[in-house]
C-alpha cells in the first residue's frame, strides 16, 4: 500500500492480499494456468507456506525464520521452472538443516505446489517500505516541491490522496497520465526532468504516505489486476504497437516481457517515468494518441507483463531425454523398460505429467534421492529452468504405459 505499514506482519498480509491467486495443476498438454487469475484464492500460497513449515527457517519481508533466506527480498526465480529448480538445487542444504532444527519435512501435492510457487514467484512484487526521511530529501531535491504540495507544504499542486490510494498502481497512474504536462512544465521552469530509481521513489511514497494530511475525501480504488483483462488493455491502449511482450510483437521499444523486465512494482514505476519522454515523442512521431489509462488499466496491464513469463513456451522435449541420462536420473530411473529399477519408471509414472506435478514428485521422493546419491557418492545433480522445463515437456510427452504388475 502507499501508506507505510504499522510493522512488517501488515506487509506481510497486504502482500498476500494484492498478490495469491489461485493456480491449479494442469492436466498434459493444457497450458498451465498463470498466477493471477480472474478468480482469486486468498492467502492460497501463504497458507501451503505456513501448514508446511517453510517459515521456520524462510522469512518473507522479516517475518519468519532466518535458517533460510528471506523469500521476498531474495531472487527465487523469475519463471515457474526457475523457482522449480531453485527447490530442487537447495534440497540438500534445506534437508540437512530441517534435520538440524528437527522439522518434519512436510509433502506437497500438485496443487500445493502450483499455490506455493505463484506466492514465491509473486513476493518481489511489491517493495519494502520506503525511508519517509530520505523521500523529504529527494522530493525536494529532484523539484517535486516546485509544483507539488504535501501537507499543506510546498506548490500548489496537492498530493495529499495518495495517502487514501490503496496500492501504489494509482501512483503509476498519476504519473504516466500527467508525464506529458510534468516535463513541459519542467521545460518552461528551466529545470531539468530528474531521472529516479526505484528506491527513491519508494522512499518519496514513504515520504508523502507520512507527511500528507487526511482531509477525508475518496481515492479511486483498484483490486488486483489479471493478465487476460491486462492483455486486452495493452492492445486497447496501443501499447503492442512499439512494444513486444515475450518475444512477439514489434521492437520499436523494449520487450517487456524480457526476463529483465521482472522487477517489483516500483521498480517499474520509475522505468515508466525515466522513459517517459522518450515514449511519448515515439507514439508522436508515429501519430499514435497518448492514452490515458485509469488506475485498473494500469493494475491489468502490469498483471499482464510481470506474468508474461512465468510459464516459458518454447520447450525442448529432445533435450529433455537427453538430459535425462546427463543428469544421472536414469542411475535410478527407467523409461518404459530402460534404465534402472531403483526408482519408478518414468513413463508408468502417474506424478509426472504437469509441471506441478513433476516439481511435487522431486520434492517429496527428496529424501529418499538423497540418500541414494550418498549411497551411490553421487553428485546432487542441479538444474537450471530451463532444463526444469524440457524435462517437464519431455516427461509429459511420454506415451503412458500401464506399471508392471506385481
Amino acid at each position: 500500500m502507499i501508506r507505510p505499514p504499522r510493522c512488517l506482519v501488515a506487509v506481510v498480509l497486504v502482500l498476500l492480499t494484492m498478490l495469491v491467486a489461485t493456480v491449479v495443476a494442469a492436466p498434459a498438454q493444457q497450458a498451465p494456468p498463470q498466477p493471477f487469475a480472474p478468480d482469486w484464492g486468498m492467502f492460497a500460497g501463504w497458507t501451503v507456506f505456513a501448514e508446511k513449515g517453510c517459515g521456520k527457517c524462510h522469512a518473507v519481508r522479516g517475518v519468519g525464520g532466518t535458517g533460510g533466506p528471506d523469500l521476498a527480498r531474495s531472487d527465487p526465480g523469475k519463471s515457474f521452472f526457475e523457482i522449480g529448480a531453485a527447490m530442487w538445487n537447495h534440497l540438500p542444504r534445506m534437508g540437512a538443516r530441517m534435520r538440524e532444527m528437527g522439522v518434519e519435512r512436510g509433502r506437497l501435492t500438485p496443487r500445493d505446489v502450483s499455490y506455493l510457487v505463484a506466492f514465491l514467484f509473486t513476493a518481489q512484487y511489491f517493495d519494502d517500505s520506503g525511508d519517509a526521511k530520505r523521500g523529504e530529501a529527494l522530493f525536494t531535491s529532484k523539484g517535486c516541491a516546485s509544483c507539488h504540495g504535501v501537507g499543506g507544504r510546498g506548490g500548489t499542486i496537492p498530493l495529499d490522496w495518495v495517502k487514501r490510494a490503496n496500492s501504489p498502481v494509482l501512483v503509476a497512474t498519476a504519473m504516466w497520465n500527467h508525464a506529458p504536462q510534468m516535463s513541459e512544465a519542467f521545460k518552461q521552469a528551466g529545470m531539468a526532468r530528474p531521472a529516479l530509481t526505484g528506491k527513491e521513489l519508494l522512499d518519496v511514497i514513504a515520504y508523502i504516505g507520512s507527511a500528507a494530511s487526511d482531509a477525508g475525501g475518496v481515492t479511486q480504488q483498484v483490486v488486483p489486476g489479471t493478465p487476460e483483462r491486462g492483455r486486452a488493455v495493452f492492445a486497447e491502449k496501443k501499447c503492442g504497437e512499439c512494444h513486444a511482450v515475450g518475444g512477439k510483437g514489434p521492437r520499436v521499444g523494449p520487450d517487456l516481457g524480457r526476463a529483465g523486465h521482472h522487477v517489483s512494482l516500483t521498480e517499474f514505476v520509475a522505468r515508466m517515468w525515466n522513459h517517459a519522454p522518450a515514449m511519448t515523442a515515439k507514439m508522436r512521431e508515429r501519430n499514435i494518441e497518448i492514452p490515458k489509462l485509469a488506475g485498473q488499466d494500469m493494475a491489468d496491464i502490469l498483471a499482464h507483463l510481470y506474468t508474461s513469463r512465468y510459464f516459458e513456451t518454447a520447450p525442448n522435449p529432445r533435450r529433455g531425454g537427453e538430459l535425462l541420462q546427463a543428469k544421472g536420473c536414469l542411475g535410478c530411473h527407467a523409461v518404459a523398460g530402460k534404465g534402472a529399477k531403483v526408482g519408478g519408471d518414468l513413463a508408468s509414472s502417474g506424478v509426472v505429467g504437469s509441471p506441478a506435478s513433476l516439481v511435487a514428485a522431486m520434492w517429496n521422493h527428496s529424501r529418499v534421492m538423497e540418500a541414494q546419491a550418498e549411497k551411490r557418492q553421487i553428485t546432487w545433480p542441479e538444474l537450471r529452468g530451463d532444463e526444469l522445463l524440457d524435462l517437464s515437456a519431455y516427461l509429459a510427452a511420454l506415451p503412458r504405459s500401464k506399471p508392471p504388475a506385481r
